[in-house]
């Protein structure tokens, strides 16, 4: 192909990334060779200005579980946009806003009935957060260790500590940091009162690391007995990742609020949502002088709205998240024979079509930070890297999680095919023959 003749894919604008967007990111993945021109996307890959073509393993983090550009949602898009419909309803009544608060909150479950509509995840979990406080007119927020649950402040002060948390420190007051899967540590936090407990059913960005089972049910049954709101996050975990709508469907243990995003809005247009138990919403806001006080302007715009329910068309067609259900278990159980007793392989942990593996430090020298000049780095693990880097060169996008540099994850869209996989499985074990070989 050749470079759509459009301004944005100049190469004066893929330049202006590094001067105007982000400077030090920019030389990074110049350095790093990950500074692809990408003009094109389809299904689970990518094409650059060369026609160098690549498999998208990371999925925006979750944010493309049907894949870059649907072709139903775009579609939809394009007859949504022929209806002239306002986009903004202000101060006035959104059906588009309606119906897909009404089936979201249906397909939760019997035990929710409203819904709010914001950007992105980290503004849905400030949302959850202030409804809890409103809701039991109660301070202070319980959280696990390893969290990621977004960088806006109040977000951020759930935060696992790191660099994405150290710069902004002291944060809000009244946030409390419990071990993770830890019941008991959870007990002891509830005796005082807080007003939510904040939970991911899977924390990405610290390994992969999963809930125990039965561990969501205990925690909603404590805090329930303790008049705590139990928010559970499923920005990532949500929408069909793990081979279910939502993550807690598995186990049939409703959280208090229901956290989504990414993934919510088909990958098209940023779209965020809290769904909210039932009687919450009318204890936080439930008279006309406080209707309005937590609001955001472009939450529940009527494109947002109208992608979201094309997303649901989608999941919820016939077969689809059994399908995506049943390739999430394949490629497990792939995975785990190409590689899973490979010596540097440490673990390889799935849940649905959501992996990660952790890999072993490659003793050599030359495969050191301080090698590649990036001393800034030198307490953390370089192997994750390093494999992430060496699959980049076989035409595979992945990457290390957020806060553990050891473990890659697996994060394909849930349209990928048995194909696709018996590649990534080949590509990824050759790899990591070489870096044992080498190392």
């Amino acid at each position: 192909m050749t470079t759509p003749a459009d301004p944005f894919f100049s190469g004066a604008a893929f330049q202006a990334f590094g001067q105007y967007v982000n400077p030090p990111l920019g030389r990074f993945l110049s350095l790093s060779g990950r500074d692809q021109r990408f003009v094109k996307a389809q299904g689970c890959t990518l094409e650059t200005e060369g026609r160098d073509v690549y498999t998208d393993w990371l999925s925006g983090f979750g944010s493309l579980n049907l894949g870059h550009n649907p072709p139903a949602l775009l579609e939809a898009l394009k007859n949504h946009l022929s209806l002239g419909a306002p986009n903004l309803y202000i101060e006035a009544l959104n059906p588009f806003a309606a119906r897909l608060a009404e089936r979201l909150a249906r397909a939760a479950g019997a035990s929710f009935e409203t819904c709010y509509f914001c950007n992105s995840g980290t503004e849905a979990v400030e949302a959850a957060v202030k409804l809890a406080m409103a809701a039991t007119r109660r301070r202070g927020i319980v959280y696990c260790q390893g969290a990621y649950h977004g960088t806006t402040l109040g977000s951020l002060s759930m935060m696992a500590g790191g660099e994405y948390r150290r710069p902004f420190e002291p944060l809000l007051p009244g946030f409390r940091e419990i071990p993770f899967n830890d019941l008991r540590a959870l007990a002891q936090a509830l005796e005082d009162e807080p007003a939510a407990f904040v939970l991911e059913p899977v924390q990405i960005e610290s390994g992969l690391r999963v809930l125990d089972p039965g561990f969501l049910a205990d925690a909603r049954r404590l805090c329930a007995e303790n008049g705590t709101l139990l928010i559970l996050d499923e920005v990532q975990t949500g929408m069909g990742r793990t081979g279910r709508l939502f993550c807690f469907q598995e186990e049939g243990a409703p959280p208090d609020v229901l956290v989504l995003a990414k993934s919510l809005g088909g990958g098209v247009i940023p779209l965020g949502a809290i769904v909210i138990g039932k009687g919450f919403f009318q204890k936080a806001y439930g008279d006309p002088l406080m209707c309005e006080v937590h609001n955001s302007t472009f939450g529940g715009n009527t494109l947002a709205c109208r992608m979201g329910w094309e997303t649901l068309n989608i999941l919820e067609s016939p077969g689809f998240l059994e399908e995506a259900a049943r390739r999430g278990a394949a490629l497990a159980d792939l995975l785990r024979s190409a590689i899973g007793s490979h010596p540097l392989v440490s673990r390889v942990v799935f849940k649905g079509l959501l992996g990660g593996i952790s890999v072993r430090e490659a003793d050599h020298p030359w495969f050191s930070w301080s090698h590649w000049g990036l001393e800034e780095f030198c307490e953390r693990p370089a192997t994750g890297a390093l494999l992430v880097h060496r699959m980049l060169r076989r035409k595979f996008l992945v990457q290390i999680c957020g806060h553990d540099w050891s473990t890659v994850r697996v994060e394909p869209p849930l349209i990928v095919s048995a194909q696709e996989c018996e590649k990534f499985a080949e590509a990824l074990k050759e790899e990591l023959d070489w870096i044992h070989a080498n190392g």
